[in-house]
């Protein structure tokens, strides 16, 4: 139960800016994020890579500003503030919910708590959020019009049917269209079924129907 209302205050800490970048003095806030089940999907950038750099301090020696500072990137700052109140309205709250009823496992890995700037425990970089498989899609705030489309479907989800009622994935594991591509027939475009490939290949797969659509268009 301990676990569980820490799971809970740690969802609260939405409020703080998260993620920060990697290089950041501020990394405890991503290890927090990151280390457990109940807020590894609350923000794409999730898990964040580790710091090329070896720390903030040779970050900014080596004129690497966005790497350390939030404000050396500050136009992308409202997309992740949006997507999160997002994530905590329709996913998070809920989540917590379940977690204090016994109605879904919290899933916790105590290792990434552990980790510092240079690399991460496991043999590889982690990619993929704790308890869901799903892997980081930072592109999903990189990209204004596809951040705009993914927060209006999430939106438009919860007006429809309110709070997720089981586990659920919040962050997107497959195509990422945007909205002049959504009248796309799936049955006309065998790639797109490949949603468990993993993403580089989803990312050729969209440029290929980029290819497709220009071709239309003439």
């Amino acid at each position: 139960m301990v676990l569980k209302h820490s799971a809970l205050l740690l969802c609260l800490l939405q409020s703080v800016y998260a993620p920060v970048p990697r290089c950041s003095p501020f990394l405890l806030i991503n290890k927090l994020m990151e280390w457990n089940s109940a807020t590894s999907d609350m923000n794409p950038y999730f898990p964040v890579p580790p710091c090329e750099h070896g720390g903030p301090l040779q970050a900014i020696m080596k004129g690497d500003y966005k790497s350390a500072l939030i404000m050396a990137d500050p136009d992308i700052i409202p997309r992740h503030n949006i997507h999160e109140l997002i994530w905590f309205m329709k996913t998070g709250y809920a989540r917590m919910r379940r977690y204090l009823k016994n109605k879904e496992p919290i899933e916790y890995d105590f290792n990434i708590l552990r980790e510092g700037y240079d690399n991460h425990y496991t043999e590889r970089i982690r990619t993929k959020q704790i308890g869901f498989g799903t892997e980081r899609r930072p592109e999903l705030l990189d990209n204004p019009e596809v951040s705009i489309n993914f927060a209006g479907e999430k939106l438009k989800d919860y007006y429809l049917h309110g709070q997720d009622k089981v586990a659920t994935k919040f962050n997107s594991a497959g195509l990422l269209l945007l909205p002049e591509e959504e009248h796309l027939d799936p049955d006309l475009i065998p790639q797109l079924k490949q949603t468990e490939s993993s993403i580089p290949q989803l990312k050729e797969t969209q440029s290929k129907i980029m290819e497709i659509l220009k071709k239309k268009k003439k």
